[in-house]
């Protein structure tokens, strides 16, 4: 009985953070994109879980930017910023035909716990930097104008 309560516990937790995903987005079927999502070589032992915890939005963003829906990228950009949809055609015009082909994502540590870098590498040789804000759990793109640290 001592073990089975703790074991219990443990699996409702599991299960609840399952069914109750806060994050507003998903990865979808197609367009496919290949996009590897690395840690920057730090001493540092948190990147490593940061860039496992922001992989979903990372592909997401590589899936949206190879769609070319303006609004659907749009839709991943921190909800407290002004201009997602102009600041997303621009990105879309700019790196868009390159999320085709594989893509390399370096997470870099940041300075605090709500906020990552990220670097991509495109096939071609191209980089972006994408910048990431966490609030209540879910990672938004910092897409357009306004305060990182805001929500």
């Amino acid at each position: 009985m001592a073990i089975a309560l703790p074991v219990c516990g443990v699996l409702i937790a599991a299960g609840w953070r399952l069914w109750h995903d806060p994050t507003p987005y998903k990865l979808r079927d197609s367009p496919e994109v290949r996009v590897t999502v690395v840690p920057a070589k730090s001493p540092y032992p948190d990147v490593e879980p940061l860039a496992r915890e922001t992989e979903r939005v990372i592909k997401v963003y590589v899936q949206r930017l190879l769609a070319g829906d303006a609004a659907d990228l749009a839709a991943i950009g921190a909800p407290w910023y002004t201009g997602r949809e102009e600041a997303a055609r621009e990105l879309i015009s700019r790196h868009g035909a390159q999320a085709g082909e594989p893509v390399k994502a370096v997470v870099a540590e940041p300075v605090v716990d709500y906020l990552a870098y990220v670097s991509l590498r495109f096939a071609d040789g191209s980089r972006q930097r994408i910048d990431l804000t966490r609030d209540k759990g879910v990672w938004w793109v910092q897409l357009g104008e306004g305060d990182p640290v805001r929500p």
